[in-house]
């Protein structure tokens, strides 16, 4: 297997996690943060690496490099592994832009529609250079820090059918033989960059099991696990009710929909109950990245693109009204929707059309 050099954006636990399995598998792996996270990578530059364990490579990770100098990272990489929160996609496309050079690949981990916001902020910025840039539905694996920064624990390594394209789809192939040797056997090419983006399950569960716990967990302080005891039969209903609803939109979109729970099994070799079985605390607040990431990032391309295509969505309507409510934010306005992408101009057969080849029409 060749050595590959790869950049890690991100020293949470995804990025952690990223960095510490791809290092102990025999790759070089540059880890960085943003400054005001300095907790998160400050352990691991005083160390020199991470601590990983769990059911992946486990060891002392020697990293070749944890920085809070992005060019220090990212030059002279090959893969760029992006595992920050959607919310600071646009700030990752935009401090990138300088440091990137022909033939880098870029991945979002996930995506949740990152690669529109990616490839938008470079044109604004006239990022002119060759780099494939793809996303995927869910990240390589689950893991915390349980010990804190500079560990990380990995519970279970995702996939083996995980959606991926690039933006455009054209790519697709050629960002999946660039992950060979590193998760080329985890991925499966999508149709477009949509299916990564609207299949994230996260999108789906997290909201509803948020919202509709919302008195459980402000009550609890701490005390609620949300797999394990916050999806009831009742609850149950209202994410397949919004299953049913994407499900209507990929249709009118004219790709041929996954389920809820196949894409569920696709990405964690398993199904939704053995995943609630081994799941983590949390949500803790309505403030979580559960309502306020997957809303705002997920939800509302959702229904963005279903009022474009004529597909009613009151299910997504409604988790957006209560995130909305309870966060006194008004999401929508504010999110990831076609808007605010200045993709509204184009019909569905456009879009549809960059997507695939990544050109606009006039």
């Amino acid at each position: 297997m060749k050595s590959k050099q790869i950049c890690i954006i991100g020293a949470g636990n995804g990025g952690s996690a990223i960095a510490g399995d791809m290092t102990l598998a025999g790759h070089q792996c540059r880890l960085f943060e943003f400054p005001e996270y300095a907790r998160n990578i400050n352990p691991i530059i005083e160390r020199g690496g991470i601590q990983v364990t769990g059911i992946a490579h486990t060891g002392f990770a020697k990293l070749q490099c944890a920085t809070k100098d992005l060019a220090a990272a990212v030059n002279g990489t090959e893969l760029i592994m992006v595992a920050t929160q959607a919310l600071t996609h646009e700030r990752v496309a935009r401090e990138l832009a300088p440091h990137l050079a022909d033939g880098q690949v870029v991945v979002l981990w996930p995506g949740s529609g990152g690669t529109l916001v990616v490839r938008k902020t470079w044109d604004a910025l006239g990022m002119r250079r060759r780099v494939l840039l793809a996303e995927a539905v869910t990240f390589p694996y689950c893991c915390r820090c349980l010990a804190g920064p500079g560990t990380v624990n990995i519970h279970r390594v995702d996939g083996p059918k995980m959606l991926l394209a690039a933006l455009p789809t054209t790519d697709t192939a050629a960002v999946i033989e660039s992950l060979e040797g590193v998760y080329d056997h985890q991925v499966k090419a999508a149709r477009s960059i949509l299916e990564p983006a609207l299949y994230n399950v996260n999108i789906i569960v997290h909201p509803v099991g948020a919202l509709l716990n919302m008195g459980r967990i402000e009550y609890s302080c701490g005390e609620f696990y949300m797999y394990k005891e916050g999806i009831t039969p009742s609850v149950k209903k209202v994410i397949y009710a919004m299953d049913a609803e994407r499900s209507a939109l990929f249709r009118a979109l004219g790709y041929s929909p996954y389920t809820y729970d196949q894409v569920f099994k696709d990405c964690f070799n398993m199904t939704v109950q053995e995943f609630a079985a081994t799941s983590s605390k949390g949500p803790f607040n309505m403030q979580d990245r559960y309502v306020t990431e997957d809303i705002p990032m997920g939800a509302t391309l959702t229904v963005s693109l279903a009022r474009k295509a004529g597909i009613p969505t009151p299910t997504y309507d409604c988790m957006i009204h209560l995130a909305s409510l309870v966060n006194e934010t008004d999401f929508f306005a504010s999110g990831r929707n076609l808007d605010n992408l200045q993709l509204n101009c184009l019909s569905l057969a456009q879009f549809e059309e960059y997507l695939q080849t990544g050109r606009k029409a006039a």
